[in-house]
């Protein structure tokens, strides 16, 4: 970029190198998540944010810069997936409308589409908050000259956003005492600043300013989808941080939790005989073995084959519900009560707005309800909905699974009284607030969360959306979260167990509950979820 203007094909090199860096540095933005949580993601849907972005201008041979900028921020917001993801979307299709069908970049015109992508990505929030991805766009855009930028190359102005943004995300911190306490700059603006090093040509993995390694990410990543592989390692004295790191070397989005005598991997490989091997040469017993061709799921999806399991007799005639589950019992649960789509949904893999966008398409109802079920998965589901013509398509903005199970019990209720598609909605949104979501997984680092300090591999509670409590017991986590609320004004609580945990251990835990809990009725579902052995709904 150091002339003065470039065009189409320029810029179809410079965001391959913008995605291959990214990639590089997938595992590091995960593992910046504010909460320690396994299911950490924002590096992998970032990347599978710009990996769709790329396949939509990969065959393209235009010279015109504004197409394939169009063609990037068009694939960019059916692949969007998880906040940070969609919110990139964002900014490259502000980006492609600032150059207003200009056939080559020059330095004004950059300067002008970075504004524009800045308005664009603020508006697509509706309370934005200052220490993110978004405040890093707009800092670093306003280091660029106002005036004369004529007489600066493209590269000077490169090089100018770059620090700035630099600045800014270390900065981060200063702006969110959430991830001060954490000690990690935010997550999503990590991802921003290594695509744009990523354009200027930098190809070294970065180094996190919190200390954090950063573990390896397959050069191939960039280059396939390749194969999703999860399986249950069963043994005794498992060492998990050197499996961790073992698997880190194969594969990318690598998330390894669990024991000594259990671990659960899920990995992104391009053979998936490679984790699956070393897994048995180690001396562990395998189980639950799960391997999945994302290339053929996405062929799938564009062609628009049913990527998810539906029912025909689950939609009325005033709305066909599509909500998001992972665990083949939470999805049960759903079909059930009648939803009449089920995306599945879980760790590191967050539902694209394309994702959305085929399950409304197949709807057989013109009036859609989408239930994201997931905090990092309602902007998604917005954006679907708002691509999608001319079907009439609502979100519920459900924060957790739970959350959106109780919905699908106030639409049954709403439906029956002949309720229209508004009333619906409403109902629903009424649901989430009458119940609270206790989610119990395990930390994937040790951190400090205000007051709270959390070691690697504690249990955590999470209660409604905040991390409560940490502890080595199980019980003892579980217990802190009732305590945060006000039991004598609760009557049920529905305990969905994950695929690691069985009936009777969850029978066993509730027995114990029930001496320290007085007046609270329990009972037992299965879930069949991964990383979350319990998902607690209390109304």
């Amino acid at each position: 970029m150091k002339n003065h203007s470039i065009g189409g094909r320029a810029l179809k090199r410079r965001f391959r190198a913008g995605l291959n860096h990214l990639a590089s540095n997938v595992e590091l933005i995960n593992r910046l998540n504010v909460f320690p949580v396994p299911d950490g993601d924002t590096g992998i849907n970032m990347f599978h944010t710009l990996q769709r972005a790329y396949q939509e201008i990969e065959d393209r041979e235009s010279d015109d810069f504004s197409l394939v900028a169009e063609g990037f921020a068009r694939g960019a917001l059916m692949g969007a997936r998880g906040n940070s993801g969609t919110i990139l979307s964002q900014l490259l299709k502000g980006f492609a409308d600032g150059l207003e069908k200009a056939p080559r970049l020059t330095a004004e015109r950059f300067a002008h589409a970075c504004q524009a992508a800045v308005t664009r990505g603020y508006a697509s929030v509706s309370q934005p908050t200052e220490g993110t991805i978004l405040t890093v766009a707009r800092e670093a855009t306003e280091a660029l000259p106002r005036r004369e930028s004529g007489s600066l190359s493209l590269q000077e102005l490169l090089e100018t956003l770059i620090k700035a943004a630099d600045e800014s995300l270390n900065n981060t911190p200063q702006l969110l005492p959430i991830l001060k306490d954490a000690g990690v700059v935010d997550a999503g603006g990590m991802g921003l600043v290594c695509f744009l090093r990523g354009l200027r040509g930098d190809r070294s993995p970065l180094q996190a300013s919190s200390g954090l390694k950063v573990g390896n990410m397959a050069d191939a990543a960039a280059e396939t989808f390749g194969y999703d592989v999860q399986f249950l390692m069963i043994g005794q004295k498992l060492d998990l941080k050197q499996t961790r790191f073992d698997l880190e070397q194969l594969g990318w989005s690598v998330i390894v939790v669990g024991d000594e005598e259990t671990i659960k991997v899920h990995i992104h490989v391009d053979n998936p005989a490679l984790p699956i091997d070393y897994a048995i040469r180690s001396g562990a017993a395998l189980d639950d073995v799960v391997v999945e061709n994302m290339a053929l799921q996405h062929q799938r999806l564009l062609a628009g084959a049913p990527s998810t399991r539906c029912r025909p007799d689950a939609a009325s005639a005033d709305a066909a519900v599509i909500a998001v589950a992972e665990g083949d019992g939470l999805r049960a649960v759903f079909h059930d009560l009648h939803c009449w789509s089920v995306i599945k949904g879980g760790a590191g893999r967050n539902p694209s707005a394309e994702d959305f966008i085929a399950a409304i398409q197949r709807a057989p109802a013109e009036r859609v309800i989408l239930l994201p079920n997931n905090r990092n998965v309602i902007l998604a589901a917005r954006q679907a909905a708002d691509l999608v013509e001319p079907a009439q398509v609502r979100v519920v903005p459900t924060e957790t699974v739970l959350q959106g199970i109780n919905a699908m019990l106030a639409i049954g209720d709403a439906a029956d009284a002949g309720a229209d598609l508004e009333s619906m909605v409403a109902q629903m949104k009424m649901a989430c607030a009458e119940i609270h979501s206790i989610e119990i997984t395990r930390a994937s680092r040790s951190s400090r969360i205000r007051d709270l300090k959390i070691s690697q591999d504690d249990f955590i509670a999470i209660v409604d959306g905040a991390i409560r409590s940490a502890s080595t017991n199980v019980e003892r986590v579980v217990l802190d979260a009732f305590a945060m609320l006000d039991i004598a004004s609760l009557e049920l609580a529905t305990v969905y167990y994950g695929a690691d945990i069985s009936e009777r251990e969850t029978n066993q835990l509730i027995r114990r509950l029930t001496k320290s809990i007085k007046g609270l009725e329990f009972e037992a579902i299965y879930g069949g979820q991964s990383l979350y052995p319990f998902l607690i709904s209390v109304e």
